[in-house]
């Protein structure tokens, strides 16, 4: 089963905003919200909450890992929330407090707030303040017998963390397993480290989550989840076999390999990313199978 649009998943557990960028609600008797989208999102998500919780609040707000896709509404959260805390992996801390980060992630979401045609003081980029850090194997009571386990799962991003809900087995991945696109293609996402990557999808795939709440995109459940999971690693190696075959025809040229492929691979009717965020993780996607063959 696909889920495409806001609400009720399961006990205690919703969806908010919508398919593109969706953040995952545990709605207990401290509410917490995983993952922001972008930063025009902020209105969406206070709107759903409005619907699901008799006195809107919010206790704490969790990251997958620090890109702007994903923490992006933190600054209109915060301003509604005051007392909401933070949390994610240790170097989500740090890239906060990153100036290059940081510009690349303001100039990213003012090209999201022009899709949104939203440019007001509210909708701007605020770098979250991370007051929680995280590590593989901590266990969150998030109340009403939910539990949230940490699993670190480098390779999107050297933050990027996963997140195992139970009793309702539903797994919060991040990019760590890639997003599917307009046409069911599966495109990896190993922005960091491709071994990384791989082997946290290895690990995903041991824990044998019934429901994939997905980044971006459908979430799925059933056999839509497992062929998901399925898929993830034979994508992954496809794309690499496909960049590293672009990268020998281009002499090793990270950027003349970067250029081929975006011009065989972005087509917007398929992409459902917008073009400037694309091509700079298909840049560092080709980095990082550059970096392997020069090991």
């Amino acid at each position: 089963m696909k889920i495409t649009t806001p609400g009720k998943i399961t006990d205690h557990l919703y969806m908010l905003g919508n398919a593109a960028y969706p953040s995952f609600l545990v709605n207990t008797s401290s509410p917490v919200m995983f993952d922001a989208g972008v930063s025009p999102m902020g209105p969406y998500y206070m709107k759903d909450l409005i619907s699901i919780l008799d006195v809107p609040c919010l206790e704490q707000m969790i990251f997958t890992h620090s890109h702007y896709d994903h923490t992006g509404a933190y600054g209109y959260m915060k301003k509604s929330f005051p007392t909401m805390t933070t949390a994610a992996h240790p170097r989500a801390r740090e890239i906060m407090h990153s100036d290059s980060a940081i510009k690349t992630m303001t100039m990213l979401s003012d090209i999201a707030r022009d899709m949104f045609q939203d440019k007001s003081p509210e909708s701007a980029f605020v770098p979250p303040e991370v007051t929680v850090l995280l590590k593989d194997g901590d266990v969150l009571e998030l109340g009403s017998g939910i539990r949230a386990t940490v699993i670190e799962t480098p390779g999107h991003t050297r933050d990027s963390i996963s997140f195992f809900l139970e009793p309702m087995d539903a797994l919060i991945p991040g990019e760590a397993l890639g997003v599917i696109q307009l046409n069911a293609e599966i495109i990896p996402e190993f922005l960091a480290d491709f071994q990384a990557y791989y082997d946290s999808a290895k690990k995903i795939m041991d824990i044998k989550p019934r429901i994939i709440l997905m980044p971006h995109g459908s979430s799925l459940t059933g056999e839509d989840s497992g062929t998901f999971i399925n898929g993830a690693i034979p994508a992954a190696l496809a794309w690499k076999d496909m960049i590293t075959g672009a990268l020998k025809d281009s002499g090793g040229d990270i950027d003349l390999a970067t250029d081929k492929l975006f011009s065989r691979t972005y087509d917007p009717h398929v992409i459902a990313q917008e073009v400037n965020a694309f091509r700079i993780n298909l840049h560092a996607k080709v980095t990082c199978v550059s970096r392997i063959m020069t090991d």
